[in-house]
């Protein structure tokens, strides 16, 4: 679980901040910077995975340089040389690794820092380079996590550990005075280990690819390739899953979503139903007349495919489903899937859903990730959705600690200026109520909330009475 964000220098980002609870939806306007959150965010996942900067880099949204913030200098525009990010996570208690080994997580609460320089290389072409990283965990007197979004007893018996006191990673120098990325030892296991730095293209954590030695490294790496960025589209939704697709994960356009539906279904079987069922209950909540969810499985053609049922039209196949109807159907399902749980980044949920139904599909989103504050059992993986929207409807369907509203502001100072994004609560606390459990950001006055088009509360309740 993501718990703090903090990104300079990439994109619209300059000492941008955010603490971010398990549910979250990001209002704001085109270009107010809602989608370079989530570009950071999938940067990310790519820089402690991908085997080189060069790869992580590759298909993201626009060209290596251009990924760096520019901004108005003494000579015209000038642009920034490095990015830095910072992030702040809970870890799961226990982490699989390659190799089906279940290793036990000692400390589960870390924080990771990464800093990519941005040169050119002999031929002038731009290049990029690991400038700094480092990974420590977060001591139980230091971090206030936990207070500020009130876990409970049962949460922070399942879920917090803190066992480790000294660093993981850092950056420095060895005795030649070179400068080297330290991995200090773990256990009694772990080996101590310093790698050049001086034109490091991957990460460290990239590298981590077992939990045999650095287990607490592996399991970060873990907890940050599993963050996954849903950009669905409608035509990969209907087409059946094949055996010749990878295994039965998600794709992020939403493609192999009958396998997946499938193995939710198999594994999740008993004699009170599947998690389909779950699914399907949850959706008749948001689709009005429908009824039920199958799978069915063409062994002539190796293919596996949904059909949908409702009171109307009966049984029918994914491929003349509406686009909102599969889009709602394919989010509650990485939602139910019990074995790719963590943090989903998901685009206008409003597509094509009608307003009144909005309402009710974001209280069930919110009702279905992990709720630190309950003393019920905790024994779930967790669970973690942060949503962006243009919707007014959004201000009258949710709690306003569960809303934050993105915009640009213009920074001025001695040698440089430029608009950057920045993140702003949509209205205050209640009367009664001291602060909310993440409250460090400023209020929108009412005269600014009126200012942007399609996120004022008046507007948003003639939306739904009319």
């Amino acid at each position: 679980m993501l718990t703090r964000i903090e990104i300079d220098g990439f994109k619209s980002f300059a000492d941008f901040e955010l603490d971010l609870p398990p549910f979250l939806v990001v209002l704001g306007q085109n270009a107010s910077g809602k989608s370079n959150l989530f570009d950071a965010v999938q940067l990310l996942r790519r820089l402690v995975s991908a085997p080189s900067l060069f790869d992580a880099f590759a298909d993201m949204r626009g060209e290596l340089s251009e990924l760096f913030r520019r901004y108005e200098g003494g000579d015209g525009v000038a642009q920034a040389d490095r990015m830095t990010f910072a992030v702040e996570v809970l870890l799961e208690p226990d982490v699989v690794d390659p190799f089906g080994e279940v290793v036990d997580v000692s400390h589960t609460r870390l924080r990771y820092e990464l800093t990519i320089g941005l040169h050119m290389d002999p031929d002038g072409f731009p290049r990029a380079r690991v400038l700094t990283e480092a990974a420590r965990p977060l001591l139980a007197k230091e971090d206030s996590w936990p207070s500020r979004a009130g876990v409970s007893k049962a949460f922070k018996e399942a879920k917090l550990r803190y066992k480790r006191t000294t660093e993981l990673l850092t950056t420095g120098s060895n005795s030649q005075g070179n400068r080297v990325f330290k991995i200090a030892q773990e256990g009694s296991q772990g080996r101590r280990r310093q790698i050049p730095a001086h034109s490091a293209e991957a990460t460290v954590l990239s590298s981590i690819t077992s939990a045999a030695e650095f287990p607490l490294l592996f399991a970060l790496r873990r907890e940050l390739e599993s963050w996954r960025f849903l950009q669905l589209d409608p035509a990969a939704l209907r087409q059946p899953s094949t055996q010749e697709q990878r295994g039965d994960v998600l794709s992020a356009n939403g493609a192999n979503l009958a396998k997946v539906l499938r193995r939710i279904e198999r594994t999740s079987r008993s004699a009170y139903g599947s998690g389909l069922d779950d699914i399907a209950a949850a959706l008749a909540k948001v689709v009005r007349g429908f009824a039920g969810i199958e799978v069915e499985e063409n062994a002539a053609r190796g293919q596996w495919e949904t059909y949908l049922t409702t009171r109307d039209e009966g049984r029918v196949s994914a491929r003349v489903a509406s686009d909102g109807t599969l889009r709602v159907l394919t989010l509650l399902a990485a939602l139910h899937d019990p074995d790719h749980r963590g943090l989903i980044c998901f685009e206008e949920p409003e597509n094509g859903i009608y307003p009144q139904r909005l309402r009710e599909l974001l209280g069930l989103l919110s009702r279905l990730v992990t709720d630190p504050t309950a003393d019920s059992d905790q024994d779930e993986p967790l669970t973690q959705l942060i949503l962006s929207s243009h919707s007014p409807v959004v201000l009258t369907a949710l709690e306003p600690a569960d809303l934050v509203v993105m915009d640009w502001t213009t920074r001025v100072s001695d040698s440089a200026g430029g608009r950057i994004s920045r993140v702003r609560r949509v209205l205050p606390p209640p009367a009664g109520q001291q602060a909310f459990a993440f409250n460090d950001l400023p209020v929108m006055t009412v005269a600014e909330r009126r200012d942007l088009p399609g996120i004022d509360v008046e507007e948003a309740k003639r939306v739904l009475e009319s």
